[in-house]
């Protein structure tokens, strides 16, 4: 069989488009419960996000199904992104039958509730990132010696591990209310700021890392130290971007469902 030529990596980079990618294992659980969604338009618009149920409760991956199966292919601003939260969170609050009232009688083991991370870029808004629960996101850079990057979103723990905010869950002040928590949310992004790509990884992708090298400073560690060494140094495209990452968590040995989507946009596509 005669194999395409190889081409300079200069040329193969120069050719790079913008990609979207997800991929998941589900680990030692019986049922996954993580979700994924990416959507990618003509013009490089795009929206990415992981759901994961929480585990322990009734139907997880029922309310990570809701978070993302309505989501929006086109995130444009702030007021975008917290609308997908809010109709996210209503999803999955439908997802358990009970009114608002029910839900304060009832073990809070029965009530479904999911994570959501989300992460949108068009040239109006730029990159936004929205965020509940411990499914975060990671943004990295390409460089001469593969990649280097940063979580930018802290994960909604506590110090016992618990999730203090995710899609479902009722404000502790406002438990009568319509209201829910909000997500936390980055953006504004300057053009010389502006990553190559976004990863949102689910606790049990990301979780691996930190624990290998015993350092959570590893996940701020803006260096090929960090995140840049979950990523293939020569990888073309998002899914390129994926496999690495996820196979990374995988030889660390997996201790829960773990899912990853990335959207990978190259300096050349801009």
């Amino acid at each position: 069989m005669i194999g395409k030529p190889a081409e300079e990596p200069a040329q193969r980079r120069s050719e790079r488009r913008t990609s979207v990618a997800a991929l998941t294992d589900i680990g030692p659980r019986e049922v996954n419960e993580d979700r994924m969604f990416t959507a990618l338009a003509d013009d490089g618009v795009w929206v990415i996000a992981v759901a994961d149920g929480l585990g322990g409760h009734e139907r997880g991956d029922e309310a990570a199904q809701a978070a993302v199966e309505g989501l929006p292919e086109r995130i444009e601003s702030d007021a975008d992104m917290a609308v997908a939260f809010a109709e996210a969170n209503e999803r999955v609050v439908g997802v358990s039958g009970f009114s608002r009232t029910q839900r304060l009688r009832v073990p809070v083991r029965e009530i479904p509730m999911s994570t959501l991370c989300v992460a949108a870029w068009t040239p109006e808004g730029g990159l936004i990132i929205g965020w509940m629960g411990d499914t975060i996101p990671f943004v990295v850079r390409s460089g001469p010696d593969g990649f280097t990057g940063y979580c930018c979103g802290l994960p909604h723990r506590d110090l016992f591990g618990s999730i203090t905010a995710c899609l479902g869950m009722l404000p502790e002040d406002d438990g009568f209310g319509d209201g829910f928590l909000e997500p936390d949310m980055v953006g504004g992004f300057e053009d010389s700021e502006m990553p190559d790509a976004v990863i949102i990884a689910s606790d049990g992708a990301w979780e691996p890392f930190p624990k290998a090298d015993r350092k959570a400073g590893w996940l701020w560690d803006d260096s090929p130290d960090g995140i840049g060494s979950a990523c293939a140094p020569d990888a073309d495209d998002a899914s390129d971007i994926a496999r690495s990452v996820l196979a990374g968590a995988r030889s660390l040995v997996l201790h829960d469902n773990a899912t990853v989507s990335v959207a990978y946009r190259p300096r050349s596509d801009r």
